[in-house]
Order: C-alpha cells, then sequence, then structure tokens
C-alpha cells in the first residue's frame, strides 16, 4: 500500500460514520493508481557505438535464449507386451477433443490394447477400456486413421484375435514403407468427440508391443484448423523450460500458428493462447518469442489460385512471396495477431519472428532442387511492374536486353532452359544474358519487400515496443546450391533488409559446413555488416547434442558424451560473445536435445563472459 493512500484510508476509516465514504476515496485513489501503471514493456535492440545490445526496459540483458516446443515425448516399445501409464493435466478445453498414436516411419506391426483414460478429478472415464473383444467394429465405434485417401500408402488396421496382451484381441497397426519413399503423418486417433476439460488431471493407459523395437507417440489435441495440444507423456520442453530459468535464460521461442479465418469467420486465438500459457506455466517470469508460420491457410489458396508458386513443371505449392494480395493479406493477418498477443500477453512478449517459404526461412521453396519456380501468374504481374520500374522506357529496356521487340509491358519470365543453360560458364554474360541477371534481382528484392511488409506490420501492431526478428541473408551458406544457382535462393537483397527500419535481429542457424568438435562454426552471413547496420545477428544453434535425435542437417556432426556437447556449445557462445551476437539453443527435434543439466550449467558459467562485454560494450 502506498504511504499516502495508507494514510488517509486509516483515518477516514477511524471515523465508523465515514466507512462508505472510504470505500468511494479508496476507490478513487485505486484508479489513480492504475492511471500511474508502470509502462509497457519493452524488448529493443540498442546499437549504439556499432555494439548491439539487447535491452529489456532499457536494461542491458545477455542476448541468449532457449527454442523448443511440445509434443516431443515418445514412448519406447519393444516386442515384450508392455504397460504405459501416464498423467497429465489438461492444458485447454475441448468438446472435440481426440487422442492421437504416432509409430514412426519404418515398417514393422504394433499392438494396442486395453486403452483406457480416466479423469482423475471426477472419476469418470474418458475413454472407457478399449479391448477390441468384439473385432473390428470395437475399433471402428471409438477409431480411426489418418490420411484416409490415397496418401495413405503405409499404414493398414486389423483387429486379431489372440494378439493382445494375455492372448485377449488387439489392435494391430501394420506399417509398410511407402512405394516412393515420402512417409505421410500417418496416425489412427480416437474419434473427435472426448469432453476434455482444462486443468482436468487425466490418467492413460494402454499395454502395447512390436514386432520390432521403435518409438511410439502419443497425444491429445483440440482439432481445429490447427490441432491445440492438450496433453500426453511429460515431454522435454516443460523441463528445458525450467532448466534454461535456472541458467538465466528467460527468453523462449516456439512455433505459433497463424489464426487466419475466412472473411467473416471469427478467430480462434485458442492455439495462440494455450502455447503462451504452456511457456508461462513452467517459467512464469518467461519472455515469449513465437516464430509465426506465414504460410496462408488451403482455403485462401484455392480463393486465390494466381498467388501460389509454380514450378517449371506445373506443380504448385505456398505463396507467391510478390504477390501484392498475399503481402496485403499476410500484413492484416500478422498484425491481428500481434495486436491479440500485446493485450493478452504484451507484458511477457520479448518479440515476434514470422515464418515463411522454405523451412521457415525465406528463401524459395524448393530452392535446393533443380526444377525453378517462378511460372505462376503473380510472378509474371510483378516482373513487369519491377521491369517498368527498372527500365524509363521500353527503348532502355530493348538497349539492356538486345532485343529491339522485347518490352516492359510483354517480357516473359525467362524459360526453364535459359536459366538452366550456362554458356558463359559460371557467371551471366551481361551482354546476352541481362534478362536472367535482371529476373535474378527481381526475385531478390521480391522476397526482401516481402520481409520487411511483414516487419512494418509487427513494428506498427507492437507500436515500436517489442523485437522484429527474421531469417534473411544466408549469402555464404548459398553459394552451395549447385543445381541452379544461389540467386535462385532470394537472399541476396541484404542490404534492402538491413536499410529496413522496422527490422531489429536478423538470424540463421550456424553454418551447416565446419561446425563440428574442433572446427569453427562459421555464420552464414556477413555478421559485422549485419552489426554495423545496427541490427543483432542471432545464431540459431541446433548442435546435435548427445541427445539430439534424428538426422537433420548438422546430424552429420553428431557427438556421443555430455562433455563433448559442452565443447561445441562453450566454443558457440564465447564466439557470439565476442562478435556481439544473440543465439538459442534449438531442441529442433522436439525431443530433449538440450535436457540435461550439464548443458545449461555451462551457459550460467559462461555469464562470465556475456556481462563484462554487456557493461562494456566493445
Amino acid at each position: 500500500m502506498k504511504p499516502l493512500f495508507g494514510h488517509i484510508l486509516t483515518s477516514i476509516m477511524s471515523n465508523r460514520r465515514s466507512r462508505h465514504y472510504a470505500i468511494a476515496v479508496a476507490a478513487a485513489l485505486m484508479l489513480a493508481g492504475a492511471a500511474t501503471a508502470p509502462p509497457a514493456l519493452t524488448v529493443r535492440i540498442d546499437p549504439s557505438g556499432d555494439v548491439p545490445r539487447l535491452l529489456v526496459n532499457e536494461q542491458p540483458v545477455r542476448a541468449r535464449m532457449f527454442w523448443g516446443g511440445p509434443g516431443g515425448a515418445t514412448v519406447p516399445i519393444t516386442p515384450q507386451w508392455q504397460e504405459v501409464t501416464f498423467d497429465f493435466i489438461a492444458k485447454g478445453s475441448a468438446g472435440n477433443g481426440t487422442m492421437h498414436f504416432r509409430f514412426g516411419k519404418s515398417p514393422g506391426n504394433v499392438f494396442l490394447d486395453d486403452i483406457h483414460v480416466v479423469d482423475l478429478d471426477t472419476g469418470t472415464s474418458l475413454i472407457p477400456v478399449c479391448n477390441f473383444e468384439n473385432g473390428y467394429p470395437d475399433f471402428t465405434r471409438d477409431w480411426t486413421w489418418w490420411p484416409t485417401d490415397a496418401t495413405n500408402t503405409v499404414g493398414e488396421i486389423v483387429v486379431q484375435r489372440g494378439a493382445g496382451h494375455g492372448g485377449t484381441s488387439a489392435m494391430q497397426v501394420h506399417l509398410t514403407a511407402p512405394p516412393d519413399g515420402n512417409w505421410p503423418d500417418f496416425h489412427v486417433h480416437h474419434l473427435q468427440n472426448l469432453s476434455i476439460a482444462k486443468g482436468h488431471h487425466y490418467r492413460a493407459a494402454f499395454w502395447v508391443r512390436a514386432d520390432t523395437a521403435r518409438d511410439l507417440v502419443v497425444a491429445f489435441y483440440q482439432p481445429g484448423a490447427t490441432f491445440t495440444f492438450l496433453g500426453g507423456p511429460p515431454d522435454p520442453f516443460a523441463s528445458q523450460i525450467a532448466l534454461a530459468a535456472g541458467a538465466g535464460v528467460d527468453i523462449v521461442s516456439f512455433s505459433m500458428s497463424l489464426p487466419w479465418p475466412q472473411p467473416g469467420q471469427p478467430e480462434d486465438w485458442s492455439a495462440v493462447d494455450a502455447a503462451c500459457e504452456t511457456v508461462l506455466q513452467v517459467n512464469p517470469n518467461a519472455l515469449l518469442l513465437p516464430r509465426i508460420g506465414m504460410t496462408p491457410p488451403a482455403w485462401w489458396s484455392d480463393a486465390h489460385p494466381d498467388d501460389g508458386m509454380q514450378r517449371e513443371d506445373g506443380h504448385r505449392g505456398s505463396m507467391v512471396v510478390a504477390s501484392p494480395q498475399y503481402r496485403q493479406d499476410a500484413a492484416e493477418r500478422l498484425a491481428a495477431l500481434v495486436t491479440h498477443l500485446e493485450a493478452t500477453y504484451g507484458d511477457h512478449i520479448a518479440g515476434y519472428h514470422p515464418s515463411g517459404q522454405n523451412t521457415g526461412e525465406w528463401f524459395y521453396q524448393d530452392t535446393w532442387n533443380r526444377l525453378l519456380n517462378g511460372y505462376a501468374p503473380a510472378d509474371l504481374v510483378a516482373w513487369r511492374l519491377w521491369l517498368a520500374g527498372r527500365y524509363a522506357d521500353d527503348a532502355a529496356l530493348q538497349s539492356a536486353w538486345g532485343d529491339l521487340a522485347a518490352t516492359r509491358a510483354a517480357a516473359a519470365v525467362p524459360t526453364p532452359a535459359a536459366h538452366h543453360a550456362a554458356p558463359a560458364g559460371v557467371f551471366r554474360d551481361p551482354a546476352t544474358e541481362r534478362p536472367l541477371i535482371d529476373w535474378a534481382e527481381f526475385q531478390q528484392e521480391a522476397m526482401a519487400d516481402c520481409v520487411t511488409t511483414l516487419a512494418h506490420a509487427v513494428r506498427e501492431a507492437s507500436q515500436g515496443r517489442k523485437l522484429v526478428m527474421f531469417f534473411y541473408g544466408y549469402i555464404f551458406e548459398f553459394a552451395a546450391v549447385w543445381q541452379n544457382d544461389p540467386a535462385t535462393s532470394g537472399h541476396y537483397a541484404l542490404r534492402r533488409v538491413l536499410d529496413c527500419p522496422d527490422i531489429d535481429v536478423l538470424c540463421s542457424p550456424i553454418s551447416y559446413y565446419d561446425r563440428g568438435l574442433g572446427q569453427g562454426a562459421p555464420s552464414m552471413t556477413a555478421a559485422e555488416s549485419v552489426t554495423l547496420a545496427g541490427k543483432m545477428w542471432l545464431n540459431e544453434d541446433d548442435t546435435h547434442t548427445y541427445l539430439a535425435t534424428g538426422t537433420p542437417p548438422g546430424s552429420a556432426d553428431h557427438v556421443t558424451t555430455l562433455e563433448e556437447s559442452n565443447a561445441e556449445l562453450t566454443r558457440n557462445v564465447a564466439q557470439e560473445a565476442l562478435r556481439n551476437f544473440a543465439t538459442w539453443w534449438m531442441d529442433l527435434g522436439r525431443t530433449g536435445w538440450f535436457n540435461d543439466p550439464g548443458m545449461w550449467a555451462q551457459m550460467k558459467r559462461l555469464a562470465a563472459l556475456d556481462d563484462p562485454l554487456l557493461r562494456n560494450p566493445t
């Protein structure tokens, strides 16, 4: 209680006849206090003296973060029957909830029996015991699978008598390798009719075995345009958030879907809010940095067929970043999301990281493949507008291209044959290949202008108080685009992005070349140019630690011990401290790559390197 407020209230309450008056005065003083509430949280980059520092409410803090996500818990299963039991507290409510089983991407057979889920708060069964004793009708009564169309080339469900625990019946999931090598997201799930209550404590149990050892993934969801994770076996996301907090790392980044309803339909913020709450329940002091997927929903692509990317073979996908329609609609939806998050979680939001195109990193979809993009109607329209801005008139275009028939209004996108050809060797000949050089520059600027358009939407919606971050500028890494050329990536308009006042941080993974033990772990970009432009560079540290799983990029440098993991992480943080970089340790597989207190003890120890440089930036 403020001293003045307490003095006045005590004086008034000393007179019993003044109690009603006291209530009125107290209310007035409380309103006055609200009017002088602390200013809204600000998280920005201070580039003073060409040394970018991360400021939270004007105070410099270590630019050290954690990136992860829920849903990565796996249940190891073997050829022996085992009973699996786990408890969870529902992260949200659903009248159409569902339970999912995923089986990995390898052929074989999995057997499930006696599936049962109970609400421990009410004692009622969420899923009564499913023992499949009545054969296949017991499966179809409660369960189904996905995908149900021809894209399911891997999964078949039968109910096998005598195959269950104790010789009873069981659900058998038969998995075969897909003919084309591409596994769909095949899973078995309960019908979408489970009534799940937020905050209720549930216990799930089932018996399971497989003919060969594999990992099983189990989760409960609320279906919708995006599926909201409601619970499952304890996963390593919460554990790593807590470990990071213990090491003084409160900034947490995670994936977030972008609500993008059809016109006239309301936004559903439930998945967005649940993603934030998942982090804050573990660390109430967390500062959230959501990575927001900017790919439009299927209904939008259907409504705007000319604005979907098209390859030279006619394949359609993703969105044309040069499309004014996409940029306008995406910026509008992004601004709406930022506005919602600022109003709901503003005191916990550090910033926003819109992501899109290939792996969300703003390079053109399928950059690493042979087939070229750029053949959608929206590309052609934007290309001609770009030419009209580049060349004063048709005569200037004809002179540059050496083609007296060329016009800005009728120029075609360069043919795949011309693009794939290399008559002058590695470089283009300006005298004979100027259309290809122009097209390459157009594609870089189109990507950069899409990025800066979205950045401006975030800056305005957050009222300039929060970080705005993008993947961009992999100018060294894309030298390896050998099937075509580096310019097909769209990352070579870096100066255009650096000149954008609405961007605070640019980032990329640490280079996938020379990142192993005893190597240098270089940056993908000219990072000091980013610094000199007043931005901060962030190294996404997805080191394949001894706990890492799967074979994503970087897995060739997998290490096998905590000591080796810490050697690489120490090298990385040391470089980031000395070069004024930010970083997040990234649980890329969402399976607990950094789920070891020994790693976070190292991060805490490295504060001795970070802190002096924060106090005396160099």
